[in-house]
């Protein structure tokens, strides 16, 4: 009797024990399924630069538009240089990145020349205006809608000491100002200096001109300079749109996907009354910018940029070949640009965009 209910009560132990482990081994598998799917869930990380357009996406937590879009956002400042190449991780870094066209144009070759994960441009967002050539020499004629055709007037312009950094959208305004007027670029005579150096050349009177993005318009308007010749006046601008490695797309579609219509409605609020809704804005670039805005500046600045309302007005306005600011249109002129520079040899394709449901 004694050894019968010993084995009933290891038979006892033993189901018990096999119970146990099943429903361990249960739970641990439900607990993996989860880890597995929490990819989907993960923050998307961004890689953002303290600029006043870049920063348009600072009142999404504000506005709740996450929870509406069901994505978490985490930003990474880097400098805006640091933009594409910080997408050189495929994910261990940042995720998706904001994208200039004529750097992924002109940089393409190079940060795609390994491997088949390539960094891919998905998809415009704005345009950028506001860029130009700043002096305070009263002799520089200013080129504007009505003077521009005026090839006398071209050439003198181009005849001035010029600064402007190179390879960069400033020296593609020369190359297309030259090429209009039958001058060769590399027939110029101009210095090649960083903007913020070439405002101090041009107040002090070593340079005659010299190319200026918003900051270094807004101070040679504060110097009592001028503005002699912007982008717009050719028809120009530098756009501005998502980009990343295909991986990641390919994993995180949907995130990046909801992405870019939460910027637009985070964009579109933003803009309806800059001088009262921008204040994550305005707090993100004291805290991360060089350049200090007061609302009003900081509206008059984002006055200088295109920012399409919907997905209709980008697929209008920036993606067909219509399209004021036709990315087709501004890939070639990108082309034409790098070949006569050297920094390409044949043309390259404009960016095979995503496509976006209205």
């Amino acid at each position: 009797m004694k050894t019968s209910r010993n084995k009933l009560i290891a038979v006892l132990l033993s189901t018990t024990v096999i119970a146990l482990l099943c429903a361990c081994s249960k739970h641990m598998s439900g607990t993996i399924s989860n880890d597995s799917n929490q990819g989907d869930h993960a923050p998307l990380r961004m890689a953002i630069a303290p600029y006043q357009d870049i920063a348009l996406i600072m009142n999404e937590k504000q506005l709740g538009l996450e929870k509406k879009y069901g994505i978490k956002l985490e930003f990474v400042t880097v400098t805006g240089e640091e933009l594409l190449s910080s997408l050189a991780s495929a994910g261990q870094t940042v995720d998706v990145s904001y994208g200039l066209l004529n750097e992924y144009l002109a940089k393409s070759a190079n940060i795609n020349h390994e491997g088949d994960d390539r960094v891919i441009f998905l998809y415009p967002l704005f345009v950028f205006r506001g860029g130009g050539f700043v002096s305070f020499n009263p002799d520089v004629p200013e080129l504007n809608s009505h003077t521009i055709n005026d090839k006398a007037l071209v050439k003198k312009f181009l005849s001035f000491k010029i600064g402007t950094p190179k390879s960069t959208w400033s020296e593609m305004m020369l190359f297309v100002l030259a090429k209009r007027t039958g001058i060769k670029l590399s027939d110029l005579h101009y210095t090649d200096i960083p903007l913020t150096d070439g405002l101090l050349a041009a107040e002090n009177g070593s340079l005659d001109m010299t190319a200026a993005g918003l900051p270094q318009r807004n101070e040679c308007l504060k110097r009592h300079g001028r503005v002699v010749f912007s982008m717009d006046t050719l028809g120009m601008g530098d756009i501005i749109g998502l980009a990343c490695k295909e991986s990641v797309y390919k994993k995180r579609k949907k995130d990046i996907e909801s992405l870019i219509k939460l910027w637009i409605e985070n964009a579109n609020y933003s803009l309806s009354d800059p001088t009262h809704h921008c204040n994550p804005e305005l707090a993100y670039l004291k805290a991360n910018s060089s350049t200090k805005y007061t609302p009003e500046e900081f509206k008059t600045a984002l006055g200088l940029e295109y920012f399409p309302k919907d997905i209709a007005e980008i697929q209008k306005e920036i993606i067909s070949n219509n399209g004021k600011y036709s990315i087709d249109k501004a890939t070639k002129t990108i082309d034409d640009y790098l070949i006569d520079i050297g920094t390409i040899k044949t043309p390259t394709p404009a960016p095979k965009l995503i496509e976006l449901s209205k």
